[in-house]
């Protein structure tokens, strides 16, 4: 639930109407909430940088603040060597949990100027990060651009299908990510395995927020729009490689029952997302999912299919995967099941024999709502890697936004290849 301040006289806030005369102190203790609300504005706006005291007390200012605080324990055990105990994983993860501030103000009667600033919130290290943060204009019959930081067309669209979402069985264990040979050590080469072949690593390349995005949003039509976004890079180029830059977009089509999706992203220049001197790196996807409900309960069934293409030099990322999924909500109580599935790389479909190198993980789960804001969940999830994959569950801790090689967004073996993880999560989701 998003709380709107529309501080205008604040006659929104507080009833103005007649009420019969009170005493002095009655009057000063009804002022104490009051007071308490307008002082806990003033200091959330001041948190925020570069914010003005005067966005929330000019005239004609309309604030929106909301927000998620989601958090989680999770076990998880990695398979080991034969003749080696498992090892364990006790913890617990404030799972992208995040405060938002928004706003509109009315330019003339169908165009409206719009802004956002919206924060992560890292518990561990007592620090906030931008998510979606950006300004633009919205017009009621030619869309919206924004200008700022956001995600990306190709990263939204299959949202609103992932029944796990922001949990250890996202969508995003398989969905969005892909295996790239990583250096761990820093020691300028990608780290071995105990059998001497390069230790692979989940990195999340086409599921981000970019940091210099343009984005055009066209307006809904009979459930029909469209999104087209570019990211730029202050950067120079050299004969090294193409001009260093983004390009995401999607279809949508969203009308109850139905949603159906489809994008695709590009991005080139040298060691963007993992590209490789003028090889480009791209994926496309198509989502769909449906509706339905009867006298036993409402029931969502969800399909996205994935491919990511890196090119020749590093055929070992280029991958198609699937997921698909399944909800059923009887009363306040929802049954979740969902398998995902990446397909063995290129470079191991063209090898003699072949690598080996897919997964799979099937979850399932149960949630209880207590309102439309609060719920609590529990969820099983397995990931099943092949001799040569290491897939990971996901864990967005609160180290995930500064990872500069894409592991810390997940749990996942550091030492070797082809192993197993299971995962027990218990959380708690409060939205505002």
């Amino acid at each position: 639930m998003q709380k709107k301040i529309l501080p205008h006289g604040m006659n929104t806030l507080f009833d103005n109407r007649q009420q019969p005369i009170d005493s002095q102190e009655d009057r000063n203790r009804k002022n104490l909430p009051r007071v308490a609300l307008l002082s806990l504005l003033a200091a959330g706006a001041s948190a925020i940088p570069g914010a003005a005291m005067a966005d929330i007390t000019s005239n004609g200012s309309d604030i929106t603040i909301y927000g998620k605080i989601r958090s989680s324990w999770d076990y998880v055990t990695y398979d080991q060597a034969s003749g080696v105990d498992d090892v364990d994983d006790d913890t617990a993860v404030f799972r992208s949990s995040y405060l938002g501030f928004k706003g509109t103000e009315a330019l003339t009667s169908d165009l409206a100027g719009i802004w956002q600033v919206e924060t992560h919130l890292h518990t561990d290290k007592n620090v906030v990060q931008l998510r979606n943060t950006f300004v633009g204009l919205q017009h009621d019959k030619w869309g919206e651009i924004i200008f700022g930081k956001h995600a990306t067309p190709y990263r939204m669209n299959t949202n609103k299908l992932d029944i796990f979402q922001s949990t250890i069985a996202d969508n995003n264990n398989i969905m969005g990510a892909h295996l790239v040979s990583n250096d761990i050590d820093g020691d300028g080469n990608a780290d071995k395995s105990e059998v001497g072949v390069d230790v692979m690593l989940p990195k999340r390349n086409f599921d981000e927020r970019a940091s210099n995005l343009v984005m055009y949003q066209t307006p809904k039509f009979h459930g029909l729009r469209g999104q087209l976004s570019r990211e730029s890079f202050s950067r120079p180029e050299d004969d090294s490689d193409d001009e260093y830059e983004g390009f995401s977009g999607a279809v949508i089509y969203d009308r109850k029952p139905y949603y159906a999706a489809v994008a695709y992203e590009m991005w080139e220049g040298d060691g963007n997302r993992n590209a490789t001197g003028r090889d480009k790196v791209d994926a496309w996807n198509f989502a769909a999912g449906y509706t339905f409900g009867n006298r036993f309960g409402k029931s969502k069934i969800c399909f996205i299919y994935e491919d990511i293409d890196h090119g020749e030099q590093n055929s070992t990322m280029s991958r198609s995967a699937f997921w698909t999924g399944f909800s059923h909500r009887i009363g306040a109580n929802e049954f979740k099941i969902a398998y995902a599935a990446a397909d063995d790389s290129e470079a191991s479909t063209r090898a003699v024999g072949g690598n080996d190198d897919g997964a799979d993980n099937l979850s399932i789960g149960i949630e209880h709502h207590f309102s439309k804001r609060t719920r609590v969940y529990a969820i099983y999830t397995h990931m099943d890697n092949d001799e040569h994959a290491n897939y990971g569950l996901f864990k967005q801790d609160n180290t995930w936004l500064g990872a500069s090689t894409g592991i810390n967004s997940f749990y996942a073996h550091t030492g070797a290849n082809g192993k197993n993880i299971d995962s027990i999560s218990l959380g708690i989701s409060h939205g505002f």
